[in-house]
Formats: structure tokens, sequence, C-alpha cells
């Protein structure tokens, strides 16, 4: 998610019902506070000379509750609006066919092992603008919910951490994947690798002084900034550290992103089932969200592991074959990609289009949740 926020010199007072995605408490929860509380505390044991590990299929479960639906979401909020049918012709034709082509020809190749190998790689950069824009997204939205405003320079300060995190991501991702030799000599590649891995480290940390000011500089201009739009700002910078020094800290920035994520799209679910609709009893709010969420579990687990969970539920068979366990690699990716794409198509707070789904509840005077 990715908006541009315009500047003012004062914040107006704050009227009526809490503005917030779901709560002030859970939107800070969600979004960065659990993140950097859980990370925080293993990156201090790890310092304290205790060690710790995780194997993701030990966690299986929460892949299912968690990263699986976050993907299910972003195609409920683009192919539940027809005004994102006709802006988004892109997002929701012609991406998806180009992916479902690169499917069926890892399906029918002889040799789909280079294909599949460069699909993983796309996505894998990808993956990193992704993390990026969502960051400055949460820190947007939250923002606007409190009329919060960055000048320019304040703005520019903000942005660089998420820039430099990307490039952290790219270079990381890149790790272990060896250019051909008649390019660049393996030693000498090395040799390159860790100087610019060292310089991204850098500017990180450069980035992160520089938010640190412009938090500071806004503070000084209108009053205490929203812990809201500090939190998923502060926990990016725990990531990468929770990456590179514990074996297995991959899967949870992927939970930790899911978990920020899913609170925006069934927000949005709920103000369009209630469109018109002034009086909608809480009740019914929490029924709503709780059945659409328990719908993308579902969906989630079947397209993004079903031969894995048949497979754990009925044995080896057909659907886990090598081929198969392919194709299924092949699938979750394009879905990866296709997501990533839609993220970057529909989540900008400057478009009206965005705006009235994510905020219609602050706008209704009985709406407190």
């Amino acid at each position: 998610m990715s908006a541009a926020i315009a500047s003012t010199s004062a914040r107006p007072p704050e009227m009526g019902p809490p503005r917030a995605i779901t709560t002030p408490f859970w939107d800070g929860l969600l979004t960065g506070g659990l993140s950097l509380v859980g990370m925080g505390g293993v990156l201090i044991f790890l310092a304290a000379g205790g060690q710790v590990g995780f194997d993701e299929r030990e966690w299986f479960t929460l892949t299912i509750l968690l990263n699986s639906p976050h993907f299910m979401a972003s195609y409920r909020v683009l192919y539940g609006s027809g005004e994102n049918l006709r802006n988004h012709v892109w997002a929701t034709l012609w991406v998806p066919v180009a992916l479902s082509l690169v499917v069926v020809w890892i399906a029918f190749a002889n040799r789909p092992e280079p294909v599949l190998g460069l699909l993983v790689l796309v996505s894998s950069v990808y993956l990193a603008w992704h993390y990026a824009g969502q960051t400055w997204g949460m820190v947007s939205t939250f923002s606007r919910l409190a009329n919060f405003t960055y000048t320019d320079r304040e703005r520019f300060a903000l942005h660089l951490g998420p820039r430099c995190l990307l490039a952290l991501h790219v270079i990381l991702a890149l790790y272990g994947r060896l250019p051909p030799a008649t390019w660049i000599a393996p030693e000498t590649w090395g040799t390159v690798y860790a100087f610019v891995l060292y310089m991204a480290c850098a500017a990180v940390a450069v980035s992160l002084i520089a938010g640190i000011w412009a938090f500071w500089s806004a503070q000084s201009r209108q009053g205490p900034v929203p812990i809201r739009a500090v939190l998923p700002w502060a926990s990016y910078y725990l990531w990468y550290p929770f990456w590179i020094l514990v074996p297995g800290g991959f899967f949870w920035l992927q939970l930790s992103h899911a978990l920020q994520y899913m609170a925006f799209p069934l927000r949005i679910d709920l103000n369009r089932s209630r469109a018109g609709r002034e009086a909608f009893p809480a009740s019914r709010r929490r029924l709503h969200v709780g059945l659409t969420y328990l719908g993308l579990v579902a969906v989630g687990a079947l397209v993004l592991h079903g031969p894995p969970l048949a497979a754990h539920a009925f044995g080896e068979g057909w659907y886990s074959t090598p081929t198969m366990r392919r194709l299924l690699l092949a699938v979750t990716h394009c879905v990866a990609i296709h997501h990533y794409f839609v993220d970057g198509a529909i989540w900008h707070l400057r478009d009206a289009s965005v705006r009235r789904p994510l905020f219609a509840h602050l706008l209704l005077r009985k709406d407190t949740a």
C-alpha cells in the first residue's frame, strides 16, 4: 500500500469515535506492536547468548491461518468491486492470464526447472517492493486517521527507510545465486556481494536516523506522533536482523506481513457489506468478519496447500508426485506475484476509490468498530 500525504502546519482536533481500521489498540498491535515485542524478544535472547531456530513445518497451522488467507483477501477486494474491475484491467485480467500461461508452460515443458527458478527469483525480488510499499501505506493510513501530516523533507526521510530495506531485501534474496562464470568469476562475485551488502546495511542505519528525525520534526509542530504510524515503520527495521540472525526467521517475516495486511481488506469487505445501512449491530459485524475470514482460510488452504494437506490426510498419491510438487510451487509463486501486483494497483490512499470503502465506517456515527 502506498500513498501521498499533504503537509500542513497544524493538526485539527479529532472528533467522534476512535478513528481506526479496527480499534486503536488492535491497529497498533497487529501492524507492528506484536512484531516488535516478539522479534525484539528473540533478538535480545540471542544477544544474551541463547540459541533459537524455527522449522516452518512445525508452525504450518499459522501458515494456514495467517499467510494463506492474506493472499485470498486481496482477490476479494479486487474482484468484489465493479470499479476495480473497470479501473484495473491489468490486475484483474492480463497479469493473471500471463501467469497462467507460465504455469501451463511449467506443466508441459520438458525442462521446466529454468523457468521455475526464474519465477521463484522474480517472486523473491518483487516481495521486497511489496513489503516496502505496505509499510509506507500503513504509516500513511494511520497518520491520515490522526490528521498528522509531514513536510516534503520529512516524508522523504520516512520513505528512505523502506527504500533502503527494500535494497537490503533484494541483496539477501540474491544470496547463493551465482551468475554464470562467463559473466564474472565466483570469487569476484563474492567480494562484490559482500561489499554491496555492507553498504546496504550502512544505508539502512542512516535511514533509521533520518526517520527518527522526521518523526521528531513532525512532532515538534503538531504534538505527539501517533504511535500507530510509528509501529509498522519501526518493526520493519527488526525484520531483517531477524531474517539474518535467526534460523528460519524469514517465516516469521511472512507471518508478520500477513498479520499487518489482514485488517485492511476485512475492513473494506465489512464496509461494503453495510453500505447504505447505518444501523448495523456489533454482533452482526463480528459474525460477518468471522465468516469472511474463515472462508478466506478455507480457500487459501485449498488453493495454496491442497496437495500437501491431502498427502497428510490420505497418504501419498498422484497429487504428491515430483511433477505435481513443481506445479504447486509454480502456482503458489504465481499467486504471490499477482498478489504483489494487485497490492500495488489498488492500495493508493490518494484514490477516492480506495478511501471510500476503507474509511466509510468513520462516517457512520453509530459505528464504534
